[in-house]
Parts: C-alpha cells; structure tokens; sequence
C-alpha cells in the first residue's frame, strides 16, 4: 500500500489516502511525537462503540508510525458551526452526546493517568512557585478514575456522519474521571486561542457564540451523565495551569491571571469546593 493524497494535517501528524484498501486513510505521525501509541490503544478500546472511527491497521512509513483508519464520510462540527452558526444549540448536544458515550467506556490499562499528565504538565508550566504549589496541591485533592478520556474534544474533533458523531485525534487519551475530561473541554470551549490559520470569519463565530456553544454542551452533559459531576471548578484549574506548558503566547497572560484569581480567593485557596458543589460548567 502507498500513499495518496494528503487530507489534511496538523503539528503531530499528516492524514493521507491510503491506496488500495477501500474507504481508509492513513493519520503519518511526524516524527518525535509519540502520540500514536495512546491513539492505538485508545482507538483498540473502543472497537465496536461507534465512538471514534475503525483502526484497520499499524504501518511504518519511512519510520513514521502510521494508523490505518476507517474514513469518515461528513464534516466535523466546527466546520457545520461556520456555515449553520444558528445551529449553535443542536451542535453543542451532539457533541454531548458524543462525549457521554465516550465517557461510558473504560480506559485501556496501558494508557497513561490523567492526573499524572496534569501534574507533569503543571511543572512544566513555568508558575510562579507558589502558585504551582497551589495547583498541585488542588490536583492531589481530586479523584483518579478509569473512564477513558480524550483530552482535546472540541468541535473540530468530532465529525457529523450518517451514523452520528465521530471522535478523531486521540494521541491526549488517558485513564480518568468524566469531570477532568468534560472540564478540559469546557477549558477549550470557553478560553483557548484559535489555531494560527484559522480563518478570519471562523474567528468572528467563536469570538461570538463560544460561551454560548459552551453552556449548552454543559447543560446537555449534564442532562446525560448517569452520576452528578462535581469540581469541574477546581478541574477548570488545574487544566488552566497544565495548558500554559503548551505555550501559546497570546494565552499565557489570561490563564496566569485566572490562576492568581483562583488562589486568591479563601474559599478556594486550599481547593476547599465542596464535594458535591455544582460550580461553573
């Protein structure tokens, strides 16, 4: 097999046609990103869900890890969002929806803890001291789980096909609690920076509807979840702190400062929200 034309492709990896097996793509790591190995493993736990698209096969490209993928036939949410913004409530649900069978659905155990993840993140995020600390000491306090989470689900990684949504990009998946993953979610939605070389007009529809995409996703998760979701505040946090060792320049002074805030404040200082507290989200 070889391959064919590129579709798409990102920092981590490149997605191409892959000629001569039927309706499949193949998702080329670039090299030094390792992301494949959590994205087999994932993508392995959840053959059959309908969650995500089929893995067909592991191939080697020029030493570049290659994932053999079943292509999807329709186009991802964000995209829907640019060309339907009036949509923006029937868009945030199926992403809900998504994200709760997501969330149904045990973590491989090779696949690494979610709150180790932050905490190396959070080391790495250049706090000052004390602040680190305090967020450290906030993540200690919160639960692990053994749910399977994603790590970046946001409209762009979900795709609208016949069958329903589809959850793509999985190199982020870790073992985890649903509020860690729907809190970096609601991170995503709400104060991330758009990418580079996203357009001008699709910069306008997020600058507009994204709080308004955001708490309708939340309010349908909500709904869905078969357990209440709780700490999604101190969640909030501590994926705060962890995105800033991702380094995006124009970000780092409005996630430092919501940081300060949260430390701030007595009532959160020692990551003191009450168990079953319903925070923001």
């Amino acid at each position: 097999m070889t391959l064919g034309t590129r579709i798409a492709h990102g920092r981590e990896a490149e997605v191409y046609a892959w000629t001569g097996v039927p309706n499949a793509v193949v998702k080329l790591y670039r090299a030094g990103f390792t992301g494949g190995r959590a994205e087999v493993a994932a993508l392995r736990g959840l053959a059959g869900s309908g969650v995500a698209p089929k893995l067909l096969d592991v191939v080697e490209v020029d030493g570049r890890t290659g994932l053999v993928l079943e292509r999807l036939d329709g186009a991802d949410l964000l995209s829907v969002l640019q060309h339907r913004p009036w949509r923006v409530g029937v868009l945030a649900r199926e992403l809900a929806g998504a994200a709760l069978r997501l969330h149904r659905v045990a973590a491989p155990a090779e696949l690494p803890d979610l709150k180790e993840m932050l905490a190396e993140r959070i080391d790495a995020a250049g706090l000052d001291p004390a602040l680190r600390d305090h967020t450290l000491r906030v993540l200690d306090g919160l639960p692990a789980g053994d749910r399977l989470c994603h790590g970046d689900l946001h409209p762009g990684n979900a795709v609208r096909t016949a069958a329903g949504v589809s959850i793509i990009d999985w190199p982020g998946a870790s073992r985890g609690v649903p509020s860690a993953d729907l809190a970096r979610s609601l991170f995503l939605l709400r104060l991330a920076d758009p990418l580079p070389d996203t357009a001008w007009t699709m910069r306008v529809i997020m600058a507009t509807g994204r709080y308004a995409f955001a708490a309708a996703f939340a309010r349908a998760y909500r709904r869905g979840a078969a357990q209440p979701l709780d700490r999604i505040d101190e969640w909030l946090l501590v994926h705060t702190a962890a995105r800033l060792a991702e380094g995006v320049p124009a970000e780092r002074d409005r996630l430092v400062a919501a940081v300060v805030a949260h430390a701030a404040s007595p009532a959160r200082a020692a990551g003191t929200t009450p168990q079953g507290a319903r925070t923001n989200g």
